[in-house]
């Protein structure tokens, strides 16, 4: 396998989802086509596993095989994160090791969130420095308060970049005054991606190294011409590129997370098809929004 070095973390990724067939089963011609459009759309890398893969609703063996479907499509010399974290230290180490099986490049690690109280600084520096040290991956920080009611502190996040093998972060809070100070614990080991699709290009202009983005996954070539854009230096038309595909994140991605995300790509000729339960598909009136704001976008 390729050996990726933190230097090269970055770009534009996508956070793909987890395709099921009509019974609840993973579909796996479904997951392959999807990944097929993203990387002919230019996209660097993918993550398996993450909020937008559902990731609280797959079984580990889901994940193994998720992963070696996306490692058969993904070049070797891109990434292939893996959404390993759990309530559990001892699960999400064995979910690293069981990314690692299955060609994963690097571990992608929420925070523990259901004993909110209890899951203090002392708490997670625990959590992520146990999980840190067994994980034969390395590992990337996932900072996403939307989900686990937690904002991992920028204190937090500069003493475990310090760990040798936690190599970056993906930040979905899209709080740019909170970036900025996460942003001062980057370095040659240790990188900073944004994970909020309405805020891209001023994360990009603080100084992010690259973005794993939602809204990749129902508007890739436009927020890919976005990135490039903004790369060879024309900022005010990457900004207001910005501003157009801003509702995209916000009104779909943000308001309703998975089920929004995969009636937007159903919408725009990829496969989404329905959440797994809990979640149910969006319809009706959600369903109209979501087609809103694609055409808006000029996307159907």
């Amino acid at each position: 396998m390729a050996n990726l070095s933190v230097a090269q973390l970055g770009g534009l990724m996508v956070p793909a989802v987890s395709t099921f067939t009509a019974s609840g089963e993973l579909d796996g011609a479904a997951f392959q086509r999807n990944l097929d459009a993203h990387l002919s759309f230019g996209m660097d890398g993918v993550l398996v596993g993450g909020s937008s893969g559902e990731s609280a609703l797959l079984e580990n063996d889901d994940r193994r095989q998720l992963l070696a479907w996306a490692r058969e499509r993904i070049p070797q010399d891109q990434w292939l994160l893996a959404g390993v974290g759990s309530e559990s230290t001892r699960l999400t180490i064995q979910r690293a090791k069981d990314a690692k099986d299955a060609g994963a490049t690097a571990a992608l690690v929420i925070s523990p969130h259901y004993f909110l109280k209890r899951m203090n600084e002392q708490a997670l520096l625990a959590h992520f420095r146990a999980v840190a040290d067994a994980s034969p991956l390395p590992v990337l920080l996932y900072n996403m308060p939307a989900y686990t009611h937690i904002v991992l502190s920028p204190s937090f996040v500069h003493e475990m970049a310090q760990h040798e093998n936690v190599i970056g972060m993906k930040d979905s809070a899209g709080n740019l005054p909170v970036l900025q100070q996460y942003l001062e614990a980057q370095s040659d080991s240790f990188k900073v991606l944004t994970g909020s699709g309405g805020t891209v290009v001023p994360a990009l202009e603080a100084g992010v190294s690259g973005a794993i983005l939602a809204i990749g996954l129902y508007a890739g070539p436009a927020v890919r011409r976005m990135v490039d854009t903004y790369r060879a230096g024309d900022h005010v038309a990457a900004a207001e590129m910005q501003q157009t595909l801003a509702p995209l994140a916000t009104d779909i991605a943000g308001a309703m997370g998975p089920a929004g995300i995969k009636a937007a790509m159903d919408l725009v000729g990829l496969s989404g098809g329905a959440p797994r339960s809990p979640l149910l598909p969006v319809v009706g009136a959600e369903l109209d929004i979501v087609r809103e704001r694609l055409s808006g976008a000029g996307l159907v």
